[in-house]
């Protein structure tokens, strides 16, 4: 928990530096699965609880940018080569996201009441690998374990994306549901790290995954509360002409066309 809030101060820190057209806080509450190596999951054994929150600076009622941070439990339980496979562990999710409104929004104008938005970015994420040779001693071949690594935190670039749908609730307070994936650059999710690699006879290491492609993805589900800090321009035209509809930009009141 006292991670989660360092990060979160820290992005606070970062948005405020690059001015202050508009700022808006949220918070989020939600679900977190997985998907893998693993097959036959049991889906209700397989979506755990995430919590979090980010940081939105508006740069103008069209698109803006997010730093965001996701704590969450991610496990499954399910098979893996028709043997009984589970873990369960905390994953530390921290991204830079591009936002895309489809529609002008502003949180808490009446003018821009609701809109659909995709978003997308950069991120990173955190956890601990467990290599329990026991287990994997009946799923691997022999030779797995000459290159298995040991058990120890992992650090893990992410390429986030998703979806979702926000509308107002009132002056400075908005809601918002949204659902997402997380690309990974590890197969050590699941603590099944390329389990059908070996070595051959030529001592050739054999191997199906590595940092562009393995089978681990994360994704998430979750409902955001947000509250506006910062008001942004009010010479901003936030009432869009059907013909304008899709247009990037704002309408400033003040220009001469």
């Amino acid at each position: 928990m006292k991670r989660l809030l360092l990060l979160f101060l820290v992005g606070f820190l970062a948005v405020e530096a690059l001015g202050q057209p508009s700022v808006d806080i949220g918070f989020l509450g939600g679900t977190g699965t997985y998907f893998g190596d693993m097959t036959k999951t049991d889906i209700k054994k397989s979506v755990n609880p995430a919590y979090g929150g980010f940081i939105r600076y508006n740069f103008n009622p069209r698109y803006g940018f997010r730093f965001n941070v996701i704590n969450s439990n991610i496990g499954s339980e399910g098979e893996f080569e028709s043997h009984p496979w589970n873990f369960n562990k905390n994953v530390l999710d921290i991204s830079f996201l591009f936002e895309f409104n489809y529609l002008k929004y502003i949180v808490g104008e009446k003018e821009t009441r609701w809109s659909t938005f995709l978003f997308g970015g950069v991120g990173m994420q955190t956890y601990s690998y467990e290599m329990d040779a026991d287990r994997l001693a009946f799923l691997v071949d022999p030779t797995y374990f000459t290159m298995a690594d040991f058990s120890g935190p992992v650090i893990t670039p992410t390429i986030p994306f998703g979806l979702g749908f926000k509308f107002n609730l009132s002056k400075r307070w908005g809601i918002g549901l949204e659902g997402s994936l997380r690309k990974s650059f590890t197969d050590k999710l699941d603590n099944l790290d390329d389990p059908l690699s070996y070595v051959d006879t030529k001592g050739v290491q054999i191997k199906y995954s590595d940092q562009f492609h393995n089978n681990d993805w994360t994704s998430y589900i979750d409902v955001h509360l947000v509250y506006k800090l910062i008001y942004g321009n009010r010479n901003w035209v936030l009432r869009t002409p059907r013909q304008y509809i899709l247009d990037w930009g704002i309408i400033n009141r003040n220009r001469k066309e």
